[in-house]
């Protein structure tokens, strides 16, 4: 067997160039898309419901901010080295599937909750499942697809988080115009809840049927790796030495989308609570327009961006880069626009392009770093990129505008100059680090 086709147990039945036929290549992304979607849903569902939750559990929006960013991101980049590792030297599916099944458990036991410190670490709980995710499908899709077509299936699974993040919103309003007029819903097991407890345990259930499609799916054969060796781990010293000796392009690509995130988190997770705020909408109409920009500007810059970095510097990881720092200025200009827009139309048609600019990198950004990555250490290498990308942005991002908020504008406008204060500048920081990393990248042969 050659080191094309090489795999483990399960390989799937592989074309002529080594790669698995395209429609089990594309089935994989599928399933791997549907299952970001559900990870988004369950990430992002507590920013529509940030009212309900302060007044049940006499919150402030610091210590919703925590619930959103800190209590998930903690164990979400710490838990993803270990399990990066151990996804570069064990068969990944099940791995994925046991992780799915776990956070959507966490998720459910959120509305379990009465106390704040039951919400933290349920929450806690929900990142660690979902730290196996996206480092095993980095991995799964680069074995699955030849590098010129990576970039839009790396779009195609990124763009779940961007449809999961606006069918959080969705859904929770669908839930809460459900049981606005009752005051509560009644679930079998689970007895009468309020409809923020009804919302996570809605949207955590399903989760458990997807864990089950992984356990169907053929293990895709690794490239680059000869037959019998894919479970002996690459040493960490070496990784380390990999990162040193690439570090202008590896490093500033890890911390030029962690200021993405840390822009678009500090946006997104206040978004609904802008538009009742600012724009006086009610909680349902607010998760429907936010969820509706989300998912519209996750299309034009997850799937037109992704196609586009496929042509755009010859795929290259270079020219990706490049792109995402053109995104970036974008993005920077938008992201003052629409929290200071006039009306909630025009703030949401603002909203869809800076969200647009800051999506192409989530599917670009980790192309390229496949590209810069050997085979046997990219598990590992994206988990490195999550643990900054998301300590930065998730960790940061929300706590970030709420602190700005509460500190100078501790009025309830103030939360639109918070965002238009701080997005921008994560935005601007991530722009410079791109073109920087993209500088790098073009002296090195992409591997």
């Amino acid at each position: 067997m050659s080191d094309a086709t090489a795999g483990g147990p399960g390989g799937a039945a592989a074309s002529e160039d080594g790669y698995p036929a395209p429609a089990v290549a594309w089935a994989m992304v599928a399933v791997l898309f549907i299952a970001y979607i559900f990870s988004f849903i369950d990430r992002m569902i507590i920013g529509l419901l940030v009212e309900p939750l302060k007044a049940d559990l006499d919150l402030t929006d610091t210590q919703v901010s925590l619930l959103q960013g800190f209590a998930f991101a903690i164990f979400y980049t710490v838990m993803g080295l270990p399990l990066g590792r151990l996804i570069d030297r064990s068969t990944r599916l099940p791995i994925v599937a046991a992780g799915v099944a776990l956070w959507s458990v966490m998720t459910a036991s959120c509305g379990l909750a009465v106390h704040y410190w039951q919400l933290f670490l349920a929450r806690m709980g929900v990142g660690v499942g979902e730290a196996t995710l996206s480092p095993a499908a980095y991995s799964i899709i680069s074995d699955s697809f030849p590098q010129k077509r990576l970039g839009l299936a790396m779009g195609v699974y990124g763009l779940g988080s961007a449809v999961g993040a606006g069918l959080a919103f969705l859904i929770g309003a669908v839930v809460i115009e459900m049981v606005a007029n009752a005051g509560s819903i009644s679930l079998p097991l689970f007895g009468e809840l309020s409809a923020w407890q009804a919302t996570f345990i809605i949207v955590g259930m399903p989760g458990l049927l997807i864990a089950g499609l992984f356990m169907i799916l053929p293990e895709p054969p690794r490239h680059g790796v000869a037959a019998g060796t894919v479970r002996e781990a690459v040493p960490m010293r070496e990784v380390m030495s990999f990162i040193r000796k690439r570090a202008g392009a590896v490093l500033g690509l890890c911390f030029a989308v962690g200021m993405v995130n840390f822009a678009v988190f500090a946006a997104v997770s206040w978004f609904p609570v802008f538009l009742i705020r600012v724009h006086g909408m009610d909680l349902a109409s607010a998760g429907h327009l936010a969820g509706g920009a989300l998912i519209i500007g996750g299309l034009i810059g997850l799937v037109g961006g992704g196609w586009a970095t496929d042509r755009f510097g010859g795929g290259t990881a270079a020219g990706r880069l490049a792109f995402c720092g053109f995104a970036g200025l974008a993005g920077t200009v938008f992201a003052v626009i629409f929290p200071l827009a006039g009306s909630p139309a025009l703030s949401a048609v603002a909203f869809v392009v800076f969200f647009s600019a800051a999506a192409v990198p989530i599917g670009a950004a980790a192309s390229a770093l496949q590209q810069l990555t050997p085979n046997r250490m990219r598990a590992t290498l994206s988990a490195i990129y999550l643990f900054v990308v998301n300590l930065v942005g998730l960790g940061a991002g929300p706590t970030a505008t709420a602190l700005v908020g509460d500190t100078f504008f501790p009025f309830d406008e103030g939360v639109r100059y918070a965002i238009a204060i701080v997005s921008p500048i994560g935005f601007a920081i991530a722009t410079g680090l791109f073109f920087l990393s993209a500088g790098y990248a073009r002296r090195e042969v992409d591997v």
